[in-house]
């Protein structure tokens, strides 16, 4: 039913994002998507669109990657790695393919965060629903999410993924980037748990970390 996810988590938020950092930024950063970047060249950037300050690593609590992604970091692309970065293409390096990655912190689990990112990673690896979600954001006006969404920094090729997963689990995040409650977007979240509840079998929202985590093979880093 759920594909091949895989959570990897670390004790630190500063490991997490500096481990996740190029891979996820790789794939959905406004700036860099698709391109082969040094950190560096990415704290520039980061550090320029943020008043001066490079926050990445207070900012960011989950991360969420297809397997895909890894390829360019496994075939010398993004030379060097950092050691965390070839840490986790070791740990990686015998997972059947594709997988859906998703990374958090905390002896912990941040559940909520884990909720988030599992709708990631169904949306992902789930075909039938995957096009159910996307026939009904289709139809539904989204504007003030993905403004929200390209004011939190992702590219708008992520946009109806993440106006999935933050409507499901998470809105609120969005709030100091500008969004807003509609009439149709409080239906449209209805609609959206009811999808995920006939895909699934259960309530997101509702649900233990027990059967979130039955959803994943673990990582530690």
């Amino acid at each position: 039913m759920s594909g091949n996810l895989v959570l990897v988590r670390t004790e630190s938020q500063y490991q997490l994002t500096s481990t996740f950092l190029r891979f996820q930024e790789h794939y959905e950063s406004p700036k860099f998507r698709g391109e082969i970047f040094s950190l560096e060249e990415f704290m520039d950037w980061y550090t320029a669109e943020n008043e001066g300050e490079f926050t990445y690593y207070e900012d960011w609590a989950g991360f969420n990657i297809p397997s895909s992604i890894l390829q360019p970091f496994r075939e010398g692309k993004f030379d060097p790695l950092s050691i965390k970065e070839r840490r986790l293409l070791e740990l990686l390096a015998d997972m059947p393919e594709p997988f859906y990655l998703i990374g958090t912190y905390g002896s912990r689990i941040d559940l909520p965060t884990v909720k988030h990112e599992l709708v990631h990673g169904l949306y992902y690896t789930v075909p039938d629903y995957r096009e159910e979600v996307l026939r009904k954001l289709e139809k539904n006006q989204t504007e003030s999410i993905a403004q929200a969404l390209k004011k939190a920094g992702y590219h708008p090729s992520v946009w109806l993924d993440e106006a999935n997963a933050y409507l499901m689990m998470g809105i609120e995040d969005l709030f100091e980037d500008g969004f807003r409650w509609s009439d149709e977007l409080k239906n449209l979240q209805k609609d959206l748990q009811q999808i995920f509840r006939i895909h699934f079998g259960f309530s997101l929202r509702g649900a233990s970390q027990d059967k979130i985590l039955s959803f994943f093979s673990s990582v530690r880093l």
